[in-house]
C-alpha cells in the first residue's frame, strides 16, 4: 500500500516532538498536554505535534505548499483584500482576515483533515469553483494550540483552502490523512 508523503513526515515530526518532549522532561520542563487538545472527536496530536514544531515554515495567501509539508503558518490579509475564487460560505465579520492555500494533487483519494489552530470559517474545494461538503468536525474552544479540524473526502485533484472570518493576521493550518 502506498502512503502519502504526508505520512512519512507526519512519522518523522512525530519522532521529533517526542524527543524534545522526553528532552524538556529530563531536565524538569515537562510541558503537560491540556486535556481539552486530547478531546476531539478523533485524534489530533499529529498535527498538536506539527503545529508545535520549530520552524514550521510560513506560507503567504496564495502560495502552493509541497507535497511533503502538510503544516505551516499562513499570513493572512484583510478578508476585504482576498479575491477568493469560491466565495466563502459564511460571510466574514469585518475587520477579519483571510487566505487561500493550494495544495498539489494528492496521490492518493480519500479522508482527509484540515486542522486550524485558531477560530476561523474553512472553504475547501478541488475545482475551483464549487465548495466542497465537509463529512465531518470537531471544534474545541479550550486547546490553545488546534481550535478545529474538518474531514472532507478527497479525489486526486489539486485542492483549494479558503479561509476567512480569523481575528488574526496568521494562522496554523495543516492537512494530512485521516488516521
Amino acid at each position: 500500500m502506498r502512503r502519502p508523503a504526508a505520512f512519512g513526515l507526519s512519522l518523522c515530526l512525530l519522532a521529533t516532538l517526542s524527543v524534545t518532549v522526553s528532552a524538556a522532561r529530563a531536565q524538569g520542563e515537562a510541558a503537560p498536554i491540556p486535556p481539552a487538545c486530547t478531546a476531539f472527536d478523533w485524534s489530533l496530536m499529529r498535527e498538536l505535534a506539527w503545529f508545535s514544531a520549530p520552524g514550521l515554515g510560513e506560507v503567504a495567501s496564495g502560495d502552493t505548499v509541497a507535497a511533503d509539508m502538510p503544516g505551516a503558518v499562513l499570513k493572512l490579509r484583510p478578508d476585504a483584500e482576498v479575491e477568493f475564487p469560491v466565495p466563502p460560505s459564511k460571510e466574514p465579520a469585518p475587520g477579519t482576515y483571510g487566505g487561500i492555500l493550494r495544495f498539489p494533487a494528492l496521490t492518493t483519494p480519500g479522508l482527509y483533515q484540515v486542522t486550524l489552530s485558531e477560530d476561523a470559517w474553512i472553504d475547501v474545494s478541488q475545482d475551483g469553483k464549487t465548495a466542497r461538503p465537509p463529512t465531518a468536525f470537531t471544534v474545541k474552544r479550550d486547546c490553545p494550540a488546534i481550535r478545529k479540524s474538518v474531514r472532507y473526502q478527497f479525489g486526486t485533484t489539486p485542492i483549494l483552502i479558503e479561509v476567512s472570518g480569523a481575528k488574526r493576521d496568521a494562522i496554523k493550518i495543516a492537512i494530512a490523512p485521516a488516521e
